[in-house]
Formats: C-alpha cells, sequence, structure tokens
C-alpha cells in the first residue's frame, strides 16, 4: 500500500484487546519514531516504550486527570469515544497493552521545533505501527502527568537522562472491534497556487 493510503485510512483507535503486541513491532514502531525528521539534524528526542499494561493504566488513570473534561458539548468520536466523551473511562490511554513515550530536551519545551520534533516523532511510530497492524492512538498531557513526584520516580528508575521530559504519548496495541473509515474531509482546506507558464 501506498503512503498517502496509509496515511487516509489508518485512524486514531481507542478501544483495545487485552493482547499484547509483540516485542520486535514495538522495537520496530520506536526505531521509527527516532527516524523522524528532527529541527537541525539534532536527533533530539528520544523514545520510551513500555509494554507493562498495570504501569500503563496506572499512569494513564493519571493522564486523564490531567485533562478538562467539560468541553461544553463538543465530541471528540463516537466510533472511537474520548476521555471527554465518556467520563467512565478513567484512562487516558484506553487500556492499550503498550504505550511509547516520547521525550524531548527540557531547555527545548518552549521552542517551536522541540515539539514539533516530538508530534514528527509520534507521527512516525503511528504509520509503521499501522503497517504492522498495531492500532494507536497519540496522546497529550504527558508533561503535566509527569509532574508528579511519583511519576519522576519512574522516569529515573527507567534511566531516563534528566536532561529530558516526556512530551507526548502513543498508545499501542490491536482494536477490538470494527476499524472505523475515515469521515469526508471538509471543504476550502486545499489551496493550491500554480505558477502560470510565462
Amino acid at each position: 500500500m501506498d503512503m498517502l493510503s496509509m496515511m487516509k485510512q489508518r485512524r486514531s483507535i481507542r478501544k483495545y484487546l487485552d493482547k499484547k503486541v509483540e516485542w520486535e513491532k514495538l522495537e520496530k514502531i520506536a526505531e521509527a519514531g527516532i527516524y523522524a525528521p528532527n529541527p537541525g539534524g539534532a536527533q533530539g528526542t528520544t523514545v520510551i516504550m513500555l509494554d507493562d499494561a498495570e504501569v500503563i493504566d496506572r499512569i494513564g488513570v493519571i493522564n486523564a486527570a490531567c485533562e478538562n473534561r467539560n468541553w461544553s458539548g463538543r465530541s471528540v468520536s463516537a466510533d472511537q469515544p474520548s476521555i471527554i466523551d465518556d467520563l467512565s473511562i478513567k484512562s487516558g490511554f484506553y487500556g492499550c497493552p503498550a504505550l511509547g513515550i516520547v521525550c524531548i530536551p527540557k531547555d527545548r519545551k518552549t521552542f517551536v521545533n522541540g515539539i514539533g520534533a516530538a508530534f514528527t516523532t509520534a507521527e512516525n511510530m503511528v504509520m509503521e505501527a499501522y503497517s504492522l497492524d498495531v492500532s494507536s492512538c497519540i496522546v497529550g498531557r504527558a508533561e503535566a502527568t509527569f509532574e508528579k513526584p511519583e511519576m519522576q520516580a519512574l522516569l529515573s528508575e527507567w534511566g531516563l537522562d534528566e536532561k529530558y521530559m516526556p512530551l507526548v504519548f502513543v498508545c499501542l496495541g490491536y482494536i477490538d472491534g470494527a476499524y472505523p473509515q475515515a469521515k469526508p474531509r471538509k471543504e476550502g482546506r486545499l489551496l493550491y497556487i500554480k505558477k502560470e507558464n510565462a
């Protein structure tokens, strides 16, 4: 399948089977992340890959608590409800069995290119996951999630260099149910400016 078709078909998934993702696939997904574009060739992102469902759920509950869950009637998805759509969902990671945590240097957190590097890393990861038949969802609030002392202790336990901080999460797992179809694109989102031949 060509890359554009993959981009059109891949969706954010928030319903996962209780089934581990093979470690070999997780390694490929993490490797795809570190090949993402990085400003100035700095290779500034670090990826933590975690497949301990109990730890993932514990972090996910803290993550959900960092979100203002009252969006005044706005909805994220009827097919794949988010913590905004369904207040009974306790974890911001939706029961995923594996989790990628994309980290950047702390001194780059206010830089647009630092944030961009984290999200291009996450995008590479979700596209590689899709190519391996692994479902995924990019989730924010990583900085707020890891502000708590017990979360900082986890980073130390895992051996993350102190100059780095988590910025974005990538939920990974096998979808529970039918894969959702892409919605039609909104009109007026493409502007083509083509130079006429002289």
